[in-house]
C-alpha cells in the first residue's frame, strides 16, 4: 500500500511538471505579446515561443513590431527567430549574462511626414524596459545573420529606398565581462551588400554601458553603381545618372555625447543621362541641361580621386534637453551623409539653376 501510494505521488508530480512545460511556452508567449503592446507608439506580437530549458534559453518565431499609423508594408521590426539564452562561458567565469542570435532581422527606417501630427514616441527607459522584460539578464554577445536594414523616405518625388542586405554582424563583449578596465571594451563588426552591389564594412569599439555610449567607428561602402540609386539622385541632387560608381568612406567618434568625424565619397566615371533619350521623356529643357551637365561630368572622369572627392565633417553634442538622443544621432547622419552626397556629385556635374 505504502509504494502504491508512493508511486502515484510520483506520477502524479511528474504530470504536473509535464503539463506545466507544455502550458509554459503559452504563458511566455502571452507575456511577450503584453510586453510588446505596452510600447508607447508601437504594437507587436510574436507567432510561436520554444523553450529549452536544458541550456537556459527560448527562441521567438515570427516577431513584428509596427509604428503606430506607420505603413504596414514596412514595419520598424520584423524578426524571422530571435534566440535568447545564457552565455555558457561568461557563466563558467562566474558572470551570469545572456547572448542574443537574431535571424533574418528587418529594420526599416522610415521619415516622418513632413506635415504628420506629433505622435507618442517610446523613451530610451521604455525600450530598456522591453529589453529587461525579453531578456532579464544583461546582455554580452549579440548577432544578426542575413539582416535587412532600410531607409525609407516617402516625401521625396521619387521615392527613395535604399538598403543594405544580407547583414552579418557580430558584437562582442557587450557587458565588459573581459576587460573590466578598457574604455572601450566592446567589439562590433558589420558587412553587408548595399543597393547597387555595394559592399559595407564597418567595425566599432564601444563602450556600452553608458547612459550615451561612447565609441570609434570605422566605416566603408565601395563599388556602388549610382545608377541604381538613381532615385536617391533625382530627389537630392535633381538629376539623373547613366553611369558611375560611387565609394564611400567615414570615421566617427562619440565621447561624452560629442560626436565628432567625417563623411568623404569619392566618384568615378559618372555619366548624366544621354540626350536623346531625356528629349523624348522629360522635355527638351531638361535634356539640355543634362547634356551641357554631361560635358563637366566627362572632363571631370579625367581627374585624380583624390581631386574629386569631397569631405564633409560631422559634429554635434546629442545631449540635448527634451530630444531623444539616438534620433538626433541619425539626424545628424542623415544630413551628415545626403550633403557629402551633394557636394561629391556637385564635383562631377554642377547643380541646376533654379
Amino acid at each position: 500500500m505504502f509504494f502504491k501510494r508512493s508511486f502515484i505521488i510520483a506520477a502524479g508530480v511528474v504530470l504536473l511538471l509535464i503539463s506545466i512545460r507544455i502550458a509554459l511556452p503559452y504563458i511566455v508567449k502571452k507575456y511577450v505579446n503584453k510586453t510588446l503592446n505596452e510600447l508607447p507608439g508601437y504594437s507587436g506580437h510574436v507567432e510561436d515561443i520554444d523553450l529549452y530549458l536544458y541550456r537556459g534559453a527560448y527562441k521567438i518565431e515570427g516577431l513584428l513590431l509596427e509604428e503606430e499609423g506607420g505603413n504596414p508594408k514596412y514595419p520598424f521590426l520584423k524578426v524571422s527567430e530571435t534566440d535568447l539564452s545564457i552565455e555558457w562561458k561568461s557563466l563558467l567565469k562566474g558572470k551570469l549574462v545572456g547572448e542574443v542570435t537574431m535571424e533574418r532581422p528587418q529594420l526599416n527606417i522610415v521619415a516622418e511626414e513632413e506635415k504628420a501630427a506629433p505622435k507618442e514616441e517610446p523613451s530610451k527607459d521604455s525600450w530598456t524596459e522591453v529589453v529587461k522584460d525579453l531578456i532579464p539578464i544583461t546582455i554580452n554577445r549579440f548577432s544578426v545573420n542575413n539582416g535587412k536594414l532600410a531607409y525609407l523616405d516617402f516625401n521625396t518625388e521619387p521615392h527613395i529606398d535604399l538598403h543594405i542586405n544580407n547583414m552579418q554582424l557580430t558584437a562582442l563583449n557587450l557587458a565588459n565581462v573581459e576587460e573590466a578596465g578598457n574604455e572601450l571594451p566592446s567589439t562590433i563588426s558589420l558587412t553587408g551588400k548595399s543597393v547597387g552591389g555595394g559592399s559595407l564594412k564597418g567595425k566599432m569599439k564601444a563602450n556600452l554601458l553608458k547612459d550615451i555610449p561612447d565609441f570609434n567607428m570605422d566605416m566603408e561602402l565601395t563599388q556602388v553603381d549610382l545608377t541604381s540609386i538613381n532615385d536617391f539622385i533625382k530627389a537630392y541632387g535633381k538629376f539623373d545618372v547613366e553611369r558611375g560608381q560611387l565609394d564611400l568612406y567615414s570615421e566617427l567618434k562619440l565621447k561624452d555625447a560629442q560626436l565628432n568625424g567625417f563623411v568623404k565619397p569619392f566618384f568615378e566615371n559618372v555619366k548624366v543621362l544621354n540626350w536623346k533619350k531625356d528629349k523624348k521623356e522629360d522635355g527638351f529643357f531638361h535634356a539640355a541641361w543634362e547634356a551641357v551637365a554631361g560635358l563637366f561630368s566627362e572632363a571631370a572622369e579625367n581627374q585624380k580621386r583624390d581631386q574629386i572627392a569631397t569631405k564633409v565633417p560631422i559634429e554635434g553634442n546629442i545631449n540635448q534637453p527634451d530630444t531623444d538622443a539616438s534620433k538626433t544621432f541619425l539626424n545628424i547622419l542623415r544630413h551628415a551623409f545626403i550633403q557629402a552626397f551633394n557636394k561629391g556629385i556637385q564635383n562631377e556635374a554642377p547643380a541646376e539653376d533654379s
